[in-house]
Formats: structure tokens, sequence, C-alpha cells
């Protein structure tokens, strides 16, 4: 079956396009949190992406100047300059740090929503969520440098073909979208928040002992709803368990959140969903004192639940 991904690209643009204080109004009304906190995210990360996108080009552009043809660039200079580390360490350097810090404020406006006595009471993660903002902003910096070299290398298997030179392939550079990288880095900035938010949320249902199940909820204000999502609304699992979701490509996943990087982009991006918690009604009677100390032996287990595995 042939999917259609023309209404999803037309939905995306929409969303990014918005003014920022747009976005802010919207994310809080879909209940997300430290919101004016993701807004400046969203412009540093996309600032950052743009950066490095453009340095790198820059850089291929002086390279492929040097060189006396298209054709002794791509034999002889190519696979060396497309092996280099420096875009991906930039991106990592940008995603890392935005995402680290976008975490801690929004872990603490969640749990603050949630239990005030237990908002702010450390900056400690646990180690999956520190293993999150790890690994996917070192995976994500992989396959942002993984995506633009493809895109250069096509453009350079084409002139090499087509005997072209030097300057026109600079000119079909300028013409693919390459170094007008606006838009997307506007959407990589507003997904991989969203990303975070979901990635928050997790994390201090986590650390809240009075939180045991989760439930997926579709916010209905996309141009474009899933359907396969608008079904998941009122999915309930217990906390650390995964959500069933039946993807639009008939695959089934398991998400433990909205935007799980397990997911396909078709199924994160611009994705609205959020979760609701589920409270035990027990240890909300619980001492401000007894609730901090179930706090912390829940992060200690996670702890050791995730080390163990890593081992074994």
């Amino acid at each position: 079956m042939k999917l259609t991904v023309t209404p999803l690209i037309e939905a995306i643009e929409r969303y990014i396009a918005k003014e920022d204080n747009d976005l802010e109004e919207q994310l809080t009304a879909e209940g997300y949190a430290a919101v004016s906190e993701a807004i400046k995210t969203i412009g540093l990360i996309e600032e950052g992406v743009t950066d490095a996108l453009n340095t790198h080009t820059d850089a291929f552009l002086q390279v492929l100047g040097d060189a006396d043809s298209v054709g002794e660039f791509f034999a002889k200079t190519w696979a060396e300059f497309a092996d280099a580390d420096d875009l991906e360490k930039t991106l990592k350097q940008v995603f890392s740090k935005a995402f680290d810090d976008l975490m801690h404020e929004c872990v603490f406006d969640y749990m603050l929503s949630q239990d005030a006595a237990l908002a702010g009471v450390d900056k400690r993660i646990t180690k999956p969520a520190e293993a999150f903002v790890n690994g996917w902003s070192g995976e994500l910096s992989r396959l942002m440098k993984l995506n633009t070299n493809t895109q250069i290398e096509g453009i350079l298997k084409r002139a090499v073909d087509k005997d072209q030179t030097i300057d026109e392939v600079e000119k079909a550079i300028a013409d693919s979208g390459i170094r007008q990288c606006g838009y997307r880095s506007r959407r990589v900035a507003v997904t991989e928040v969203l990303r975070v938010e979901s990635y928050s949320q997790l994390e201090t249902m986590r650390q809240n002992p009075a939180v045991y199940k989760k439930i997926w909820r579709h916010t209905n204000v996309a141009a474009e709803p899933r359907q396969n999502h608008i079904d998941m609304d009122g999915q309930t699992v217990f906390k650390r368990e995964p959500f069933t979701l039946i993807g639009r490509d008939g695959a089934t996943y398991y998400p433990q959140c909205p935007r799980d990087t397990l997911l396909p982009a078709a199924e994160s991006i611009n994705c609205h969903c959020i979760m609701e918690e589920v409270k035990d009604e027990l240890v909300l009677g619980m001492t401000d004192e007894e609730r901090r100390a179930l706090r912390e032996a829940a992060m200690d287990a996670v702890d050791q639940e995730y080390e163990d595995s890593a081992q074994g």
C-alpha cells in the first residue's frame, strides 16, 4: 500500500510557521510543561542547527572550489570529507545541552503540577533519562549528518555523470535548499523539543511514587490528526509498561511515550499527543517525608534495573 505524506508535510509546514507567541499559547493549552523554556529551546536548537549546517556546506564548497574538477574531487576528496565528524560533533553539542537543560526544567514543572512537595528536592534524573539525552542527541546528530551528506553526494554523482563544472555544482547546491535550511532547522527544533517534553513527563512519572498508571491522550489540535493516534486516546498502562500503537505502516510499536525514539518519523513529527497520570490515593495521603523517601527508592530501583539490563 502506498502512503501519501502530502497532508502530513502540509500540516508540519502550518505548525512550524506559527509565531512563537501562538505556539506558546498552543503548547500551554495542550498541557505541556515549562512552555516558555520550551519556546526558548526551540529557538536555540533552530539557530544551532542552522549554523552547523551552513558551516558544513561552506566548508564543502571551499574544498570543492580548490579541486581541479568535480570528478577529481569526488574520486579523491569526497569520502574523506564526508567521514569527518565536525558536523556530527557540533550538532551533538547543540542537542545534548538543549535536551539536558530542558529536561531538568520540564521535570521540575511536571512534578510541581503533580506533587509540589517533590518538586525541586534535587536535580537528579534516572539513568534511563540520562541515556535518552546522551544517546538520542548522538543518534540524531549522526542521522542529520548522514542525510545532509547523502543530499550532497547525490548532487555530486549527477554532476559527474553529466560532466558538470564546479560552478554548476555550486549552483545545484544553492538550488537544492541545502543552504536554505531554516525550514529544516525549525522542523527539527519543534519535533525534538516536544520529544523531550514526552520523555520529561515519563521521567516525572518514574519519580512520583503516587503515579502508578499513565494514559495516552490525543489533544486533537493537529491540522491533519492521525487516526491511529486518535484511536490511542485513553489507552491506559502501568507507568513503566509500554503502550501499544499500530502504525500507519501496519507495524506494531511499543512506545513508552508519544514521540518515543523507537517510533518512525511519520508517527512523531507534528504529533501533539501527551500523557495523563493516574495516582494512588493511598500514597497521596502519606506525609511529604514518606513520599520523598518513596521517590528515592523508586529512582534507585529504576537505576539498578537499567544497569542490570545494560550488563546483561
